[in-house]
């Protein structure tokens, strides 16, 4: 990235994060609707949903399983949307295994701003997507729905479960997961805390302050991909098993 660009990315977050002080921080909707106009007609599996949050209508994939073993919400990482990478292999496999999902758009920013820490000024808006989506698969007769999130996701599904301890959140699957698990001790579901080997530091770092929550969560998991590098790449195959097992595990208990 150019100097210039540099400070234009760094102005942008400043001013992200001053609106967001006043409740005014919002996704890019231009950049959401040119993520919807390339995958939307590419889409295979499930249907394509409009959902409505405080902030407006968002998309969402939606495949139901027949009969279901159980509902996921999948959230992705920054600046991508529901179909992309892990996130829509997980969407895909977990539905040929018998979980309905509802992949949700997350909030972006604008394509040159790649400070992570300017999408925080996004995470009311993740955490009232998530609520929206879950309220979804509860219309449509979810009971046990799980959140399996990746990368930025991760932080976001985590500003919902810290704003709404009280939901019928059967389990969670964290996928590197930067920082540590603030603010969710004592939950009553459990947690899969997946990285990678090779993941950044600030994800591969905290790790064994987020194990001392998890071993209070009955069922809860840690795991370091062995081929995983930067956000898990490299490492999916073992990532899909993982998963997979932890939410069977869920619709055993």
């Amino acid at each position: 990235m150019s100097a210039p660009s540099r400070l234009a990315a760094l102005f942008l977050a400043l001013a992200l994060a001053s609106s967001a002080a006043f409740g005014q921080a919002r996704s890019d909707a231009a950049r959401e609707k040119r993520w919807a106009d390339q995958i939307l007609p590419n889409l295979v599996v499930g249907d394509a949903v409009q959902l409505q949050a405080a902030e407006g209508r968002f998309l969402a994939l939606y495949a139901k399983a027949e009969p279901a073993r159980g509902a996921v919400i999948l959230a992705h990482g920054p600046g991508l949307h529901p179909d992309h990478g892990i996130t829509g292999e997980l969407r895909v496999h977990l539905t040929d295994r018998g979980f309905t999902t509802l992949s949700l758009q997350m909030p972006v920013l604008p394509a040159e701003v790649d400070d992570g820490s300017a999408y925080r000024a996004l995470h009311p808006e993740a955490a009232r997507r998530i609520a929206a989506g879950m309220q979804y698969l509860q219309e449509r007769g979810a009971k046990r729905i799980a959140i399996v999130s990746h990368a930025m996701g991760s932080g976001m599904a985590h500003e919902y479960l810290r704003a709404n301890r009280g939901a019928p959140v059967a389990g969670w699957a964290a996928l590197s997961f930067y920082g540590v698990f603030d603010g969710i001790a004592g939950a009553a579901f459990p947690v899969l805390d997946l990285y990678g080997a090779r993941d950044y530091r600030g994800i591969r770092g905290p790790a064994r302050d987020r194990a001392e929550i998890l071993r209070a969560l009955p069922g809860s998991k840690q795991m370091a991909i062995a081929d995983g590098g930067f956000f898990l790449a490299g490492g999916e195959k073992a990532v899909l098993q993982e998963v997979t097992a932890f939410l069977e595990s869920l619709s055993a208990r």
